[in-house]
């Protein structure tokens, strides 16, 4: 294993606690499902580590939280869902910015985006299953996330701006 991915472990562990514990924070105050919590930790992994570890890390996140705190649940199937969205978001946010190279804005848009399309076709298939037909539902769960995107949008680049100037953590 190279240096650059021993450096990469135990990060890839304190992000996936931060995102066990950050949800239970957020919870407490009735905030977790509007500002999406689990995803501050996660992606900022996607940004600063590379793509096995960025994987990795939306995996292990929401099912260690799940073996411990019962959330995300099963059923309705908001796991299984938070599961496929991280890892998109990651596998998106990890390829570009980390590997290509892209800028940090165009890579966050993008998987931000993408991670609210895919939502909004796995709900609209999901939903139906569940007895929620109302043709607005699906848009409108996408939309409650908004909060959190404005979140992300905030956060994830002053955070990795600190990480970098302050920590020099260089991942290269």
């Amino acid at each position: 294993m190279l240096q650059r991915e021993l450096r990469q472990i135990p990060l890839t562990a304190f992000l996936a606690v931060a995102g066990i514990l950050l949800p239970q924070i957020f919870h407490l105050f009735g905030l977790g499902a509007i500002f999406l919590p689990m995803f501050l930790p996660v992606m900022l992994g996607g940004l600063i580590l590379t793509w096995r570890f960025a994987l990795l890390l939306a995996v292990i996140t929401p099912l260690i939280s799940w073996l411990f705190t019962g959330m995300p649940p099963l059923v309705p199937p908001v796991l299984p869902v938070l599961i496929v969205e991280l890892l998109v978001v990651n596998a998106i946010l990890s390829l570009l910015h980390v590997h290509l190279k892209w800028n940090l804005w165009a890579a966050l848009l993008l998987a931000i985006l993408t991670d609210r399309l895919l939502l909004l076709a796995l709900v609209s298939v999901i939903a139906p299953l569940f007895g929620w037909r109302h043709p607005l539902f699906s848009l409108a769960l996408v939309s409650s996330g908004l909060p959190g995107i404005a979140l992300q949008m905030v956060v994830l680049p002053l955070t990795v701006r600190l990480i970098r100037e302050r920590w020099k953590l260089r991942l290269e």
